[in-house]
């Protein structure tokens, strides 16, 4: 589990949630030591960690904006909906609405 080594909780709601990244987290000592940036399977792990689901499949994962850890630890707002067939349509965002990653995740 990545919360509380990657990530901590600022805010839960059914539908979403806001995390703050932990820039001292060693996952951005290993990735990159020169240009940390935050891996793509870790944004997809914190969705699932946030829904409470299980990966079943991952039909379409677009990454459309590096996310950064900064001195103070950006926050993240990921937003989902339930669809059926045990779909989960997630999107990632900064606080400032710029998105970063869109997921269509069998859960």
């Amino acid at each position: 589990m990545l919360e509380g080594y990657l990530y901590e909780v600022v805010s839960r709601e059914e539908s979403g949630a806001v995390v703050r990244l932990l820039p001292e987290s060693p996952i951005f000592k290993a990735h990159f030591p020169t240009f940390p940036i935050t891996p793509g399977v870790t944004l997809v792990q914190m969705a699932l960690e946030l829904m409470g689901k299980k990966l079943l499949s991952a039909k379409d994962i677009k990454f459309v904006g590096p996310v950064l850890p900064t001195a103070d630890g950006p926050q993240l707002r990921y937003e989902w909906t339930y669809k059926e067939g045990g779909r989960a349509d997630v999107s990632l965002f900064l606080t400032d609405g710029t998105l970063c990653a869109k997921m269509v995740l069998g859960v």
